[in-house]
């Protein structure tokens, strides 16, 4: 894009400045600048300043001139000490001319920059759009312009973006700051501008709108907080606008086609100087004769240059046609077709596009080219045997073999220029035609000889055709045609229409003969055609040897009008060139072709006749029959494209021309070969083809349907037939092949408009248009509507099927849970309850459903939204959601309290831990005292200060006791002579386990047990084993204490069983071994085991069973709910359960059962319920316990498992997953089953009595052998062998079995099969037995099915499920391999288009016969679904989009055409190709579903897509009603419109092309040479001139009046006659004025003279009869004429009675306006006052509605007083605030003023009725209805007034009503006002109460402190030592270590001995000691123990008499301080 780029400021635009608010200020004014009151800055000239507009002094005038003249001065704006309302200043620039504005640089001069300000922009000055705003913050951005703040340097992100920026609005510098804004720079497009950006930036008016001046902060607080009129004028003189300069620069608006656009000094604005051609102001078009293109903007990167038209020299001028361009007509410059120029004004007698051909008249010879100085030569064509004088043009007019310059001759004419008579006629100049006719006989000379007629030809002259035969022909040799008329009549005859060429280049492919694969040849235009081009390479990578180019589809479907005509290809070889395929018949023509050289190009001429095909692949001759069923639909041409076996071979096409006859041809060629057949009712068409439909059908509709609500069976043309359509009517039209119907209404849909459309229920099988309802789930208005699908149940109404989450409810008229709203009022809705998340939704009433409070948080949660997380549980209730309980420890913690967020307990004193649960190190758990105490471990003697979990310590070596505080002192024992033996035992009561490292005694559990404390500081627990019970103290790892003989438990603290009388030692055992050994545990006596009964205790118990004689019997624990008694077996101990329970204890929910223990039913649907899950014997099936959720087949949702998922159909129970994918061709996953289908057979027709058999690849097929034995087809398999000489040998299905079988989906296939063979098995065995080949053309799949083979001489009957499901159809030539199974994409795939069936022959080894027989196929079709014909399943109808239709989506809706699919299609879709809309350009909606030809163009247009105006109008078809207007020629009237064709020329011009003889111009508006008449004048026209040939000289005529130039002597108009005194002779006209005759002349005209001067009224007598005649008259009608019988007195009188009748009338009517009026006005005020009531009606409603809600608020308030509520005292203000609100609102609501308006609109009503009563008289008959009329209207009001008082009485009733709530609420308000007084006198106690509780607290604090005081804590701690002393001497004294340490060695001694007493008994009578010995030291061990044991005893004692003083002192403080928190 070229951009000139300036300033506007050098041309000094218009500036405007305007004070938009306040007053001007007038005269001086003094100012100071800002810069000079800031402290710290020198002040260069401290004195004030003066600005004076009208001062003489230059400098202190500042005008706003100043701030665009460029130089260092400066305009200025009034201060604000002027008034505050000079904040608002507007600035606006005139440029005189619109701009791409770049930036606008505004520069400050003494003062800060502005601080809010905008910038805009304007085109006109009136309406103004921001271009950006700055802000003093980036907060005012927001709060004053409401837009977000554009932070830091201004950057753009659109490129019309608005951004607002405080960057220019900083208070520094105070002088000379700049604000740069630019406009592209900085904006995406900036390098390459939009159109956006370019619109955003053009402008001609530029604004700045100041609106604040920026000023210190410390005076801004100044004017926020006073009068400015308070303000010291010091302040406010410093604050003004002051602007220095104002700088925009910008681009002139050149279209991009231009450099620069300097300045017109004349015009005073810049001018582009345009380039690339272009012209105009902003160089916005074309310039003349460059319009070959159409204009376009230039860019940087493109120019769009404009270019030439080509018209060869012929003319400068051109105009651009968007129709010449798209048909690729016009030839540029280059010699390409590209462009849309077209030229105009031709010269030298040519005309056209590119004045390429000439004038009528002219002809360009061949060889000349169009751009030759003088192309055209004149036409030279004989006036008697022409047409007229127009000849062949050049070569592109010529037909057949005219060549340019030959003339068009009449009939009987030839020659080049028609200048000869043709054969068969003889007599040139007349040329009459011979006896003979040249078409019809065989005479060799017509014109000799009787008539010799050919065989089809009759007439005395041969000249017509016999009857059932047309189009008598030369070279035929019968001489006629045998009618074909679809075989509906034998009357025909040729037709009349003209031919038209099909050619069109576009759409070609390459493609194999079975068109599987397609090819996209390379496209190039050469010479103005499209010429396609394939390299042999590349398309036998994909193609076969031998491949085609395939024909689009205008080549394609109903080419009847074809029939005779020729198809003209240009390509190089000719090889059975051509196939044509339509129906199931394929066709191609005749072997033979032209060998050709590499590169040349050859035409080939094939004529579409029967005779010049013959059936593909045979030699079969084609029938007329089957060629005109080909005709009627063809489905495919094919051209052979391959003729050489070279791999370097390139193929080419360059046309394909077929001619077809139509009506709206304007051809020469007259296609006499198309019949016209005389059809019957019903049909129509040129062959009877088409059957009519009803007038009101569109021209598509009636080519293809059958008479109104009838479709045509199977879409046979050849003798269809009709049937009538399901519709229940609800259409008027339905699919002709397919029987759906077609724009189903009354909101019906489906393929039969038998069901509702979503969103209305019903049944639309009724019949009426009623039948199908709004949803209104719950309202019928859309806010309300939330379902989308409904239906309507006979027993619950109406359900609605779909309600959205949050809705439940049968119409989705409540909110579910976890949701609140109001769906049943208008524009309500259920929304998600706010609680966070933290809702238990299976707790009904969580959420209160109408005002979505959160009433029940899930456990742990709470607060108003569940936010938090409750008391006794910590977390995050918001994000993480994992609120958990405390669990702190019940000793340990003072509560069950924790932190919220981090879950800390807290802890008593000496506790620690999250949960409080441990002691503090060298703490441990008193269990007695409850709480942690010290372990008071001696540091000397102790391992380390932790004790274990009964508080003693681990002492060092040397120490002992509990604190390790006492020395061992071991004395040295003298050995005694009579030492005794030690006996050695094991350790084990005493020391450290080795195993456990826990002392004896105790032992580490795996898992601490649940209790308080710190165990040890190893973990440690002790064994506290039972010291009766257990063998010793020790226990095992679990904890499990040695236990004595009988003795049992962890512990050993019980007898076992069979024992009693526990005691030191063990248990004794019992003696009851008839009772089990059972027996009581302390007595020993015999009892009965438990839970038995019986003398001998052999009986269970009731409600017991299992019976023991050891261990008695067991309980049954059957459940109560769901058992039948509490009985159970007694043997087995299973209870009875109920129907509905199952278990053992009937603890569980039977099968089919769910939600224990109510054990609701299940109620799975068994055919959507997985197999595995269900008991089909019982047919019941599990669900999910909790949910009663049903376990779903794959495809299958519900919880019942009830429907199909979405995008699947047809729940059936043998489809293993439930139900069936949508196939739907894959253009939609939405189908449903199709309802109203009914299985049909497809069998044999009774004339198929015999079935072709043929090979495999069904390359050959035979009749041979065949034959028909009823009922079965036998064919002789040896003689079928001779003809196709493989094997096997398949039978083929006849037609009716092929084609489009979708509804076959889920039938059968059914065949006998029989066969004879020598052997039962044979290769042939392990072939397919079906075979199916079907599929879209670019998709063709073969499917097989293999099945065990037939016995020999056995009748097999074969049922064969035509579905995928049972997987055992496979793809041909696959193995077995389940991966390779056929799916049900492939076998619908294949049921689309079924191109044959085969069922396999032979069977065994060496076959002599097969036989089938019972051959049918099932097929869905529309019928009544009964009891004999039952509903056909598994048949899918899609939900099809915009386009499509059909079961399966697989038809193209009516406005729709199939574009041609792709070679290889991802979907199914595209393998059939997408369905489009129909391109007609607006002017047709309907078109041909295959070829995509527009039928019933309107608005006057014509062509394949209405792309072209019709004979008669011109124009230029864009898409509107009036793109073709009618010709005038020369005017648009029938009678003076003399050409019934005319072309377009530029823009909105024409010409007329067929001006009749005699006519000439361009609109024929005048008269040619010779011709006389005013063409322009309304019934005129051109009349030759016919002047006598003799009479007139040879010039025309007078063109006016028509007056021929007579020779002399002649005379007249046409010159016929002679002139006076003269006489015809001849040709001539001779003067009579001779010597003779002259003389005669002259004497005769003296005698007529004479005669006239004589008198002859003299001697004649008075005619006295005549006038006696006369007079008689004349008194009659005098008589007549009277005054009194005057015709004007009787007319006065009539007028005078007509005037007092119209008198009379207009006062009637007057009076009957008046009354109309009146009653209009009376109707009016009543429906006003109907309107009032029901509004005052809906009032009251309204306060009713209050009042209700007002009594339900107050016994809420009533049961909220009533509750005792712990929070009573946060919600009763709520409560009195709400109810405050509510009775004032009941005391503001006026009902009173309410009920008088009322009463004045009766009061007026009333009155109205009385003024219309008294108006009311007794006018004329015709009023009397109006009085009536009027009379019922005032009747019908004053009921409706009656109604409004029944209303106004209600509402008194109500509004008394709610008086007495409000009473009722008074009284409320008053118990609420004592109780609210009896809770504060209770607070106000519970104050008085904390009150005493400090002053106990702070006494509490004074005994503390007096304790302190009055204990003397150092002398009991002195008495304490002293103790302590004397207890240690006392043992010193004693020597009690000494003895302590021989008390422990013969504790261990004595230990050991007897913790293995028992064992060693036994051992110590076999041992050699002194018994003596022993029983000393025995005694010496307990007398030193007993000892040892007092002075522990006595030391105890002393040791707990102190701690026991020291912790009540303790526990006294502790509970001061716990006081003393309490009241903190």
């Amino acid at each position: 894009m070229m951009l000139s780029m300036l300033y506007f400021l050098l041309w000094s635009p218009t500036v405007v400045q305007d004070i938009t608010r306040g007053r001007k200020p007038s005269g001086r004014e003094m100012y100071c600048k800002l810069v000079e009151h800031v402290p710290g800055q020198p002040a260069r000239n401290p004195q004030c300043r003066i600005c004076d507009q009208r001062s003489r002094v230059p400098h202190q005038r500042h005008p706003i001139t100043n701030a665009i003249d460029g130089k260092n001065t400066w305009w200025q704006s009034p201060s604000i000490q002027n008034g505050i309302e000079y904040h608002y200043v507007t600035i606006t620039l005139d440029l005189q001319q619109i701009f791409q504005i770049a930036y606008v640089i505004v520069k400050a001069a003494n003062s800060p920059r502005p601080g809010n300000w905008i910038l805009e922009r304007s085109l006109d000055g009136v309406d103004y759009q921001p271009w950006q705003y700055y802000a003093i913050t980036d907060s005012e951005c927001l709060t004053r312009y409401n837009i977000h703040p554009r932070p830091g340097t201004p950057s753009y992100i659109k490129d019309d973006e608005v951004i607002c920026t405080s960057y220019y609005s900083k208070i520094h510098p105070l002088e000379n700051g700049e604000i740069h804004t630019s406009l592209i720079n900085g904006r995406p497009s900036a390098d390459d501008p939009s159109h956006v950006l370019l619109e955003f930036t053009s402008a001609r008016f530029i604004r700045l709108r100041f609106q604040r001046i920026r000023t210190l902060n410390a005076d801004l607080m100044m004017f926020a907080h006073k009068d400015p009129n308070e303000i010291d004028p010091i302040v406010t003189r410093r604050y003004y606008y002051s602007i220095k300069d104002i700088s925009v620069g910008g681009m002139c608006i050149c279209s991009g086609h231009a450099k620069a656009c300097p300045l017109d000094p004349a015009t005073n604005k810049s001018v582009c100087q345009c380039e690339h051609n272009t012209c105009g102001e902003t160089c916005d078009q074309c310039c003349p004769g460059f319009n070959q293109k159409p204009w376009h903007a230039g860019t940087f990167l493109l120019k769009h240059e404009c270019e030439p038209c080509n018209c060869h020299g012929k003319t400068e001028d051109c105009y651009y046609d968007q129709d010449v361009a798209d048909r690729n007509q016009s030839l540029n410059v280059h010699g390409e077709y590209i462009g849309g120029g077209v030229c105009v004004n031709c010269t030298s007698h040519t005309s056209g596009i590119n004045c390429e051909t000439c004038v009528d008249g002219y002809f360009r010879p061949k060889g000349v080219l169009p751009d030759s100085p003088d192309p055209c030569q004149p036409c030279s064509c004989d006036p008697n045997g022409s047409l007229h004088d127009t000849c062949v043009k050049d070569e592109k007019h010529g037909e057949g073999d005219m060549l340019p310059g030959f003339c068009h001759c009449k009939t009987g004419y030839a020659g080049e220029s028609c200048n000869r008579c043709a054969l068969g006629y003889i007599g040139y100049p007349e040329c009459l035609p011979c006896n003979c006719s040249v078409k019809g006989s065989v005479n060799a000379d017509p014109c000799v000889g009787p008539c010799i007629c050919k065989e089809l030809v009759e007439g005395e002259n041969c000249d017509r055709c016999k009857p059932g035969f047309f189009n008598l022909q030369q070279n035929n040799p019968k001489g006629c045609e045998e009618c074909f008329c679809s075989g509906k009549t034998n009357i025909c005859t040729h037709s009349h229409l003209t031919y038209r060429n099909i050619e069109d280049m576009n759409g070609w492919y390459l493609t194999g003969l079975l068109g599987l694969i397609r090819v996209t040849p390379k496209q190039k235009r050469f010479d103005g055609h499209q010429q396609f081009s394939i390299s042999n390479v590349a398309a036998r990578k994909v193609l076969p040897q031998t491949y085609y180019w395939s024909a689009p589809s205008s080549y394609l479907g109903n080419k009847v009008s074809a029939d005779g005509t020729c198809l003209n290809t240009d390509l190089l070889r000719k090889e059975r060139i051509l196939s044509w395929v339509g129906g199931d018949l394929r066709i191609s023509t005749l072997k033979g072709g032209i060998h050709l050289q590499p590169s040349e190009e050859h035409t080939e001429e094939i004529v579409l006749k029967p005779e010049s095909f013959s059936v593909h692949g045979t030699d079969v001759p084609v029938s007329r029959r089957e060629f005109m069923t080909i005709l009627a639909d063809v489905k495919r041409i094919l051209i052979r494209a391959t003729y050489s076996h070279g791999m370097n071979a390139i193929y080419r096409l360059r046309s394909v021309t077929i001619e077809a006859a139509d009506h709206s041809s304007t051809g020469r060629k007259v296609a006499s070969a198309v019949e016209l057949c005389d059809c019957p009712p019903g049909y129509a068409g040129t062959s009877c083809e088409v059957i009519k439909a009803s007038s009101n059908l569109t021209s598509v509709n009636k080519a293809k349907s059958c008479w109104p609500q009838h479709r045509r069976v199977n879409g046979t043309i050849f003798g269809g037939v009709c049937a009538p359509c399901t519709c229940f009517g609800h259409a008027e039209l339905c699919d002709d092949i397919t029987g759906e119907c077609l724009d189903c209404k009354h909101n019906t849909g489906g393929p039969y408009c038998d069901r509702c459309l979503p969103g209305f229920y019903g049944d639309p099988t009724k019949g009426t248009a009623e039948d199908c309802q709004l949803c209104a789930c719950p309202l019928s208005m859309p806010s309300n509507n939330f379902s989308p699908t409904c239906h309507f149940d006979r027993s619950r109404g109406l359900i609605c099927n779909e309600c959205p989450a949050g809705y439940v409810g049968p119409r989705c008229e409540r909110c579910a849970e976890g949701y609140f709203g109001q769906p049943l009022i208008p524009g309500r809705s259920c929304q998600p309850c706010q609680c966070n998340d933290n809702l238990d939704f299976s707790v009904p009433g969580s959420c209160d459903s109408l005002s979505g409070a959160c009433l029940i948080c899930k456990p742990g949660t709470t607060g108003q939204y569940c936010e938090r997380c409750a008391e006794g549980y910590y977390g995050d209730a918001l994000d993480a959601r994992n609120c958990q309980p405390c669990h702190c420890h019940i000793n340990g913690s003072f509560s069950e309290i924790c932190d919220s967020r981090t879950g800390q307990c807290e802890c008593k004193a000496n506790v620690i831990g999250r949960r409080c649960d441990t002691c503090k190190p060298s703490y441990f758990w008193a269990p007695e005292k409850l709480f942690c105490i010290p372990c008071g471990c001696s540091a000397l003697g102790s391992m380390s200060l932790q004790c274990d979990v009964s508080g003693r310590c681990i002492c060092k070596s040397g120490f002992m006791g509990r604190h390790c505080e006492i020395s061992r002192q071991v004395p040295k024992l003298k050995e005694n002579a009579r030492s005794s033996q030690q006996i050695r035992v094991p350790p084990r009561r005493w020391g450290i386990s080795s195993a456990s490292g826990c002392p004896r005694g105790a032992y580490r559990p795996a898992a601490l047990p649940e209790t308080f404390g710190l165990q040890s500081s190893r973990g440690c627990v002790p064994c506290n084993c039972n010291s009766f019970g257990s063998k010793s103290f020790d226990c095992d790892g679990d904890g499990q204490c040695y236990c004595q003989p009988g003795v049992t438990g962890k512990k050993c603290d019980r007898c076992a069983h069979g024992f009693y009388n526990f005691e030191e030692g063990g248990c004794t055992p019992c003696e009851c071994s008839r009772f089990g050994n059972n027996c009581d545990p302390v007595s020993g006596h015999c009892i009965c085991p438990p839970n038995t009964v019986g003398e001998m205790c052999d009986k269970c118990a009731p409600n017991y069973w299992g019976h023991d004689i050891v261990s008695g019997c067991k309980p049954c624990e059957c459940s109560l709910i769901g058992a039948l008694s509490s009985q159970c077996d007694l043997n087995t101990g299973c209870c009875f359960c109920r129907p509905e329970f199952s278990g053992d204890k009937c603890t569980e929910c039977r099968l089919g059962y769910w939600n224990y223990p109510r054990c609701v039913a299940c109620q799975c649907f068994l055919t959507g319920t997985d197999p595995q899950s269900c008991d089909t014997e019982l047919g019941k099936c599990s669900c999910v316990d909790h949910t009663g959720q049903c376990s779903c087949k794959v495809n299958v949702e519900g919880v019942h498992c009830d429907r199909c998922k979405s995008g699947t159909f047809g729940l059936s129970a043998r489809n293993p997953l439930g139900c069936s994918s949508c196939y739907c061709f894959g253009l939609t996953t939405q189908c449903s089953e199709a309802r109203g289908l009914i299985r049909m057979w497809v069998t044999l027709k009774p004339e198929q009595i015999i079935l072709p058999l043929v090979d495999e690849k069904l390359q050959r097929s035979t009749l041979s052998g065949i034959a028909f034995q009823p009922p079965e087809i036998v064919a002789n398999i040896e003689q079928v062998i001779q003809d196709l000489r493989s094997e096997p040998v398949y039978w083929r299905l006849p037609e009716q079995f092929e084609g489009q079988k979708l509804t076959a989906y889920g039938g059968k296939l059914k065949y006998a099969i029989y066969f004879e063979a020598r052997e039962e098995t044979g290769f042939t065995t392990y072939y397919p037995q079906v075979i199916i080949r079907g599929g879209p053309s670019t998709h063709t799949r073969i499917i097989v099915r293999h099945m065990a083979a037939p016995l020999i001489g056995q009748l097999t009957r074969h049922e064969i499920e035509m579905t995928e499901a049972d997987f055992t159809w496979k793809h041909y030539g696959d193995d077995s391999r389940p991966s390779r199974t056929v799916s049900r994409e492939d076998f619908l795939n294949v049921l689309y288009d079924i191109h044959y069936i085969l069922i396999k022959a032979t069977h065994g080894n060496i076959m002599r016969q097969s036989r089938i027989s019972e051959i049918s196929m099932e097929v869905a079709e529309g019928g009544t679904v009964s009891r004999m014909t039952p509903q056909a399943y598994l048949i899918e109808k899609c939900d099809c989009p915009l386009g499509y239709s059909g079961l399966s989506c697989e038809s193209c809706s009516p406005g729709f055409y199939r574009l041609p699919s792709l070679p290889v299609g991802r979907t199914p879709a595209q393998s059939l190709g997408a369905c489009v809309v129909c391109q007609c350009h607006g002017h047709s909606t309907m078109c041909d579903s295959e070829t995509s030809i527009c039928q019933n163009c309107q608005h006057n247009t014509a062509g394949h897509h209405c792309e072209r105006c019709a004979l008669g109008f011109y124009g230029i078809v864009q898409g509107s009603p009036g793109d073709c207007q009618p010709c005038a020629c020369p005017l648009s009237i029938s009678s003076n419109n003399f050409s019934p064709s005319c072309v377009a020329e530029g823009p909105s011009d024409y010409r007329c092309t067929a001006c009749p003889p005699g006519y000439e111009g361009r609109y024929c508006e005048r008269c040619s040479s010779g011709y006389v008449g005013n063409p322009q004048t309304p019934g005129g026209s051109c009349q030759e001139c016919e002047c006598d040939q003799y009479g007139s000289l040879p010039v025309p005529c007078d063109p006016v009046t028509g007056q021929c130039t007579c020779k002399p002597g002649f005379t007249g108009w046409k010159c016929v006659g002679c002139e006076h005194r003269h006489a015809r002779d001849g040709m001539k006209c001779i003067s009579c004025d001779d010597e003779c005759t002259g003389l005669l002349l002259s004497d005769l005209n003296q005698l007529n003279q004479m005669i006239l001067t004589v008198n002859l009224s003299g001697p004649l007598p008075a005619p006295y009869k005549t006038l006696t005649g006369f007079e008689n008259m004349t008194q009659e009608l005098k008589h007549l004429l009277s005054p009194q019988r005057a015709p004007e007195r009787l007319l006065q009188l009539a007028q005078e009675n007509l005037d007092t009748l119209v008198t009379e009338m207009d006062e009637l009517l007057t009076r009957a306006t008046k009354v109309t009026a009146d009653g209009e006005q009376t109707r009016q005020d009543a429906e006003r006052t109907n309107d009032r009531a029901k509004s005052l009606g809906q009032f009251v409603k309204g306060i009713l509605q209050a009042a209700e809600a007002a009594k339900e608020d107050a016994i809420k308030l009533n049961e909220t007083l009533r509750t005792q509520d712990e929070t009573l005292e946060k919600s009763l203000p709520e409560l009195q605030s709400e109810a405050d609100r509510m009775i004032t609102e009941l005391r503001n609501r006026e009902l009173n003023m309410q009920e008088r308006i009322a009463q004045d609109e009766l009061k007026n009503a009333e009155d109205l009725l009385d003024k219309v009563k008294k108006l009311f008289g007794e006018p004329s008959e015709k009023n009397e209805d109006l009085k009536n009329e009027v009379q019922d209207k005032l009747a019908n009001y004053n009921t409706k007034v009656d109604d409004a008082r029944d209303l106004l009485r209600e509402a008194m009733s109500k509004i008394r009503e709610a008086d007495h709530l409000s009473a009722v609420n008074q009284k409320n308000m008053t118990m609420v006002e004592k109780k609210k007084k009896a809770v504060e006198d209770g607070r106000q106690d519970v104050e008085k109460s904390l009150q005493e509780g400090n002053d106990i607290l702070n006494e509490a604090n004074k005994l503390v402190n007096e304790i302190s005081l009055a204990v003397e804590i150092q002398p009991m701690s002195d008495q304490l030592k002293d103790k302590i002393d004397d207890l240690s001497q006392e043992i010193h004294d004693r020597m009690l270590p000494e003895k302590v340490l021989q008390t422990e060695n013969h504790a261990a001694q004595l230990n050991e001995s007897s913790a293995i007493l028992d064992g060693i008994l036994a051992e110590a009578k076999n041992l050699s000691f002194n018994a003596t010995l022993a029983f000393n030291a025995y005694t010496n061990i307990k007398d030193y123990t007993d000892e040892a044991e007092k002075v522990a005893k006595e030391a105890k004692a002393l040791a707990n008499e102190a701690m026991q003083y020291l912790y009540l002192n303790k526990v006294a403080c502790r509970e001061l301080l716990q006081l003393n928190g309490l009241r903190e």
